[in-house]
């Protein structure tokens, strides 16, 4: 996990950097809208 980060802190002037912080927002968004649709049963 830290080498993503560091990986995504350093292509942060170069488009890439933009697509993958995209992509990781989208996943983080994707799976916070499926934790509130389907909750996990106690």
């Amino acid at each position: 996990m830290k080498t993503i980060l560091l990986m995504a802190a350093n292509s942060t002037g170069s488009p890439a950097g933009y697509v993958l912080g995209a992509l990781i927002a989208l996943l983080i968004l994707g799976y916070l809208v499926y934790a509130l649709i389907k909750p996990e049963k106690f």
